[in-house]
């Protein structure tokens, strides 16, 4: 149970952050530094409803709310988030971001570069599902062919009796 609950956290992660940084590039492009865009998106995610929340989601809102009680930058808090991970894509964010925090908006070429690296993750992680899900439909279809050869060739069958 706990395995299946990390892979879907997992799962959610990087299907999610993708998403994530092209918009922390399009409100870094905007004029916001990077600690400003990342509460805006945090705090954005905060309001989705149930259906659209995930994980990921969830604990960026978190970082955020927990660093309003504190008073820590919620980059460092997404830093410890990730070590709390095992995503290599996220600890990879994290540690650039976190590298980053006090630059602005110089990052933000690197930041393009690793979205289109999280993409290109992302699309094959869909691509590995949907060659699961045909390996899983190939065993009905086959029986399915199986009782239709078996149905149609009955009749002459008992024919020749």
């Amino acid at each position: 149970m706990r395995k299946k609950q990390n892979e879907q956290n997992r799962y959610d992660i990087i299907v999610t952050l993708p998403a994530f940084i092209n918009q922390l590039l399009l409100l870094m492009d905007s004029g916001l530094i990077i600690t400003d865009a990342f509460k805006k998106i945090a705090k954005e995610y905060g309001s989705l409803p149930d259906k659209q929340r995930n994980y990921f989601t969830d604990s960026l809102y978190g970082i955020l709310e927990e660093s309003e009680k504190t008073g820590e930058n919620v980059i460092i808090g997404f830093y410890a988030f990730a070590g709390s991970t095992s995503v290599k894509e996220l600890i990879r964010t994290a540690n650039f971001l976190y590298e980053n925090r006090n630059r602005g908006t110089e990052i933000w070429r690197r930041l393009e570069e690793l979205s289109e690296d999280l993409w290109a993750e992302r699309k094959r992680i869909c691509m590995e599902k949907i060659k699961i899900s045909e390996t899983r439909m190939s065993f009905p279809l086959g029986i399915m062919l199986i009782s239709l050869i078996l149905m149609t060739s009955a009749p002459a069958l008992m024919q020749i009796r």
